[in-house]
């Protein structure tokens, strides 16, 4: 499998992760169109390259990257200001596209990886002061890539963005991810909860479960009719790079969509648990 690592150069924490991999790693300059900049990465079987856009509009990787999957290296942003490292997969499973990206669409998910990315920030996190790890649900853009695609972020300031060793430990955690050959995971997609998934990311970190979309509470909120409900968790289901096995929701859904996630459990013959 081949992987392309793509940031924006306007971005202090994608930069500044790619510097850290650059200086980790031997690599040799080539030209992506598009790019601003590349590199091939042979350690990894990956590109790395960087473009003007922001990576909220990053529609156009299918078209630029010769590869199986994409990693974004990317910054978080939050009010909150939480020092966080986060994963997580881009899509829109709201009825408006609020930051790039379409309605209603989701491109495939890298539930593999963002496990291993997840469990790899754990790890390090004990190096950086105050950082919490955690997944985040599916949300923003690129949301029509036909590639899976996956977010390692930085957070939540440019206090965090331009933080050496944070830079430091995502690097160290993607170049472990990208070269680890275990598996044996129960791949899932979780619904329900807030933004930054506590549930999905304890029982990822605790057990064998990698999640690849995560549908919270205010996207429901926002599909609101159980069939929508319905046809969103559908596609995140089938939009996975390793076959969905199990749906895994809040028990505190309203019924209605729990109906919905039964009927697609038993169309899809998966397993439906309620945590």
């Amino acid at each position: 499998m081949t992987a392309c690592l793509a940031y924006s150069t306007g971005d202090p924490a994608g930069s500044g992760i790619a510097e850290a991999l650059l200086s980790m790693l031997s690599s040799r300059p080539l030209r992506v169109a598009g790019a601003a900049a590349a590199y091939e990465l042979p350690e990894l079987r990956a590109v790395l390259a960087a473009f003007e856009a922001d990576v909220l509009y990053f529609e156009f990787l299918d078209e630029t990257c010769e590869a199986d999957f994409y990693l974004v290296l990317s910054r978080h942003s939050s009010e909150a200001r939480v020092r966080s490292l986060t994963v997580h997969h881009p899509g829109n499973p709201l009825r408006e596209a609020r930051a790039g990206g379409r309605p209603l669409e989701l491109p495939p998910s890298n539930p593999v990886l963002a496990k291993r990315l997840l469990v790899g920030l754990a790890r390090r996190a004990g190096r950086l002061e105050g950082f919490s790890v955690t997944y985040e649900a599916t949300h923003h853009g690129p949301s029509s890539l036909r590639r899976p695609v996956t977010f390692v972020e930085i957070g939540s300031s440019a206090e965090e963005w331009r933080l050496e060793a944070a830079h430091a430990v995502v690097a160290e955690a993607v170049v472990e991810a990208l070269t680890d050959s275990g598996g044996g995971y129960e791949v899932a997609v979780g619904v329900g909860g807030n933004h930054y998934a506590p549930l999905f990311t304890r029982r990822a970190l605790e057990g064998d479960e990698a999640y690849g979309h995560i549908i919270a509470n205010y996207a429901l909120k926002s599909l609101d009719d159980p069939r929508l409900v319905a046809a969103v968790v559908r596609e995140a289901c089938l939009k996975s790079m390793a076959p969905t096995q199990k749906i895994v929701a809040e028990d505190k859904l309203r019924r209605s969509w729990r109906e919905a996630l039964a009927e697609v459990a038993r169309e899809l013959k998966l397993q439906l648990e309620l945590a």
